[in-house]
């Protein structure tokens, strides 16, 4: 509930505004539910989960997990925008402190439940928009989403939902931890959320997707099963291609012209702005969310759109260098998991493709990149899931041992 509260309250948006009024710091109804909302989560995880006064020494994954946040934070104390910084910090620490909860005080089922909570919220989300249509802007007439939320935040959460579905659906029948439904659901889950994913028209979210779900084709099989699956698709994909290259084409062209295509929607030219901007200030950038501030005053465009860049303006070598950190220790973490025989081989899998298939979309966009978003909070969602998965694979391999030694004395 935690997870769904904060996803709803930082990605839904239930009215429109002007991109200029985030930066102004003026609070409207809509702004203080989603403070006080993470106020909220803030306050029951402190009384469910009292912090323990004797220090415990995290490992040097959560550790990078504590850094990356800790560059964030830190960074807001010399934004130019104070108040949405300062405000975003204090969503950061929220974010932390739930991953810190499902790591060190909830069992291994508990990521399984946030993630199948998350897929049914995206489910009703996608079916809300199609029974119960918002007005749309003039640019989005023809992209699918749900109330006022933008059709690039809506595929990303998307994506994640279609790649967790699609981990579910593949992994049938190898032994895993948490709710195990009947493939129909998934299927039908999984038909819902992608389909709605490729009616949002996003291109970087349904790279992103299929990223993910080749993640987990290449993670499922072993052996020669898996390059003669590389092979079958790779055919399949070429049949496809070649059978509907007109439409293909259209469909990720959006009737846009070639100049706007060549320039990937002004972001190359926002990217070459944001180097002029980081050349500045290379070290510690210019502070927690002064991309969007920066970026609307110079370009008309909020953000980086691109998690990296976005890193670099706001935070800095610091601040880039932590998260690449971070993404690479999951990553490395999930990577080994997938090879092993156990549970904890789905956790690994899924991890590792919905991780991958984030970072492939923010290419694109600067959420996995930025605070108070569906991608930041299941980064460190992710983050706690490997340490659960971790823990769980290092006690079997102490009980293997155990068997082994009892076996050779007798």
């Amino acid at each position: 509930m935690c997870l769904i509260a904060l996803v709803v309250v930082s990605d839904f948006q239930f009215r429109l505004r002007d991109n200029k009024a985030a930066v102004s710091g003026n609070a409207d109804p809509f702004v203080m539910l989603e403070v006080g909302t993470y106020a909220a989560v803030a306050l029951f995880l402190f009384f469910r989960f009292r912090p323990r006064p004797r220090f415990r020494r995290p490992t040097k994954l959560a550790l990078l997990g504590y850094i990356y946040a800790g560059a964030l934070i830190f960074s807001a104390v010399y934004s130019p925008y104070t108040a949405l910084a300062l405000v975003r910090a204090g969503q950061v620490a929220v974010a932390v402190a739930l991953f810190r909860c499902v790591a060190l005080h909830t069992d291994v089922h508990t990521p399984h439940r946030m993630a199948h909570g998350y897929a049914v919220l995206m489910a009703a989300s996608a079916i809300f928009g199609v029974l119960v249509p918002f007005p749309r802007l003039p640019l989005q007439q023809e992209r699918f989403t749900w109330l006022y939320v933008h059709p690039v935040q809506a595929g990303e959460m998307l994506a994640i939902a279609t790649v967790v579905l699609s981990a579910y659906l593949l992994t049938s029948g190898l032994p895993r931890s948490g709710p195990q439904w009947r493939p129909g659901v998934y299927l039908l889950l999984l038909a819902i959320c992608g389909g709605a994913l490729l009616a949002t028209r996003t291109r970087g979210a349904v790279l992103g997707a299929a990223v993910g779900v080749a993640v987990l084709l290449w993670t499922r099989w072993r052996g020669v099963r898996k390059f003669e699956l590389a092979i079958v698709g790779a055919v399949a994909l070429a049949v496809v291609v070649i059978s509907s290259s007109d439409a293909i084409e259209a469909y990720f062209a959006r009737g846009e012209s070639v100049d706007k295509l060549a320039t990937l929607n002004a972001r190359t030219d926002l990217w070459a702005y944001a180097f002029e901007l980081f050349a500045e200030h290379p070290l510690y950038g210019y502070g927690l969310t002064s991309t969007r501030g920066l970026f609307l005053e110079s370009m008309g465009l909020g953000g980086g759109h691109n998690a990296l860049i976005n890193l670099l303006v706001d935070a800095g070598l610091v601040g880039a260098l932590a998260w690449l950190a971070l993404l690479a220790g999951i990553a490395v973490t999930a990577y080994r998991l997938c090879r092993r025989t156990g549970v904890t081989r789905v956790d690994g899998m899924l991890v590792l493709a919905v991780l991958l298939g984030m970072t492939a979309n923010s290419i694109f966009t600067e959420g996995l990149g930025s605070p108070a978003n569906a991608s930041f909070t299941w980064l460190y969602l992710l983050l706690a899931w490997v340490l659960h998965a971790r823990t769980v694979a290092d006690t079997e391999d102490v009980e293997s041992r155990r068997i082994k030694r009892r076996t050779s004395t007798r």
